[in-house]
């Protein structure tokens, strides 16, 4: 091997360190942080910008960015392996068929253009969208039955955090958009069940596919934004019998947001 050549190979070394240090560095960096929508807990959290509409947009805009990361970062674990917003190596399980694949990709793609939509309201009418924040969901050490529990629960927040946040809209006008994007989250929700029901996951009891007539006579329940961004919050054991009723809060402590970058 000439001189040059050893230059070379030890230029890329370097690069290669580098770049596997950057990682580490921002792994070690990153930083849970805590949302909150009216009050604040405390401890450095961070309120839900805006006021009147532009409040309850954002924090459904927060709640999209968090479901759109969560699909691309569940499609990694199952299919093609990658890292989180925080550089967490995601290895592949090699699943590459399959009705949790193809939803996957459908519903991802939908909670994106949700995001993307929302951002582009906010600031067509003259609001601050809430800053894109980082996410990870210990994708890592998931079985594929966890991943798409995880992706279940969520859409099932996102049904009770929508219509818990109908009635902080100031005003009528919006009231229509978060409708139509509750219904498609209950669509996604009711899917998601009848998958965990079916081989190969054949879920013990199943999950309802919608509340049933002994839950609030067949009604979602409405949860508070600060329940579903930092308090936790219960619904239906019907819905969610893996977790018996009782679901974490999305950011926090224990939660999926970190800090921007």
């Amino acid at each position: 091997m000439n001189t040059q050549q050893t230059a070379v190979l030890t230029a890329a070394a370097g690069l290669a360190a580098l770049g596997m240090a950057q990682k580490a560095t921002a792994q070690n960096t990153a930083q849970r942080v805590t949302l909150y929508f009216d009050t604040n807990p405390g401890g450095g959290a961070i309120q839900v910008p805006g006021t009147g509409d532009f409040k309850v947009l954002n924090y459904a805009l927060a709640l999209e960015d968090l479901e759109t990361a969560l699909y691309q970062q569940a499609l990694a674990r199952l299919r093609d392996g990658g890292t989180s917003d925080i550089g967490t190596t995601i290895p592949s399980l090699g699943i590459t068929s399959g009705p949790d694949i193809d939803y996957l990709e459908e519903f991802g793609q939908v909670e994106e253009e949700h995001s993307i939509f929302l951002r582009s309201a906010i600031a067509q009418a003259g609001g601050t969208p809430v800053p894109l924040f980082r996410f990870d969901f210990g994708m890592e050490n998931r079985s594929r039955t966890e991943v798409n529990t995880l992706v279940y629960l969520a859409e099932l927040t996102g049904v009770s955090a929508y219509l818990g946040a109908i009635t902080k809209f100031a005003t009528k006008d919006y009231v229509p958009v978060a409708a139509a994007i509750l219904g498609t989250e209950a669509r996604h929700t009711a899917a998601l069940a009848a998958v965990l029901n079916s081989p190969p996951f054949s879920t013990t009891p199943p999950i309802a596919t919608a509340p049933l007539s002994t839950d609030m006579q067949g009604r979602d329940k409405p949860v508070e934004p600060d329940d579903v961004l930092y308090r936790g919050f219960t619904v239906a054991d019907n819905l969610t019998p893996s977790a018996g009723g009782t679901m974490g809060p999305v950011s926090g402590p224990n939660g999926f947001v970190y800090a921007p970058a």
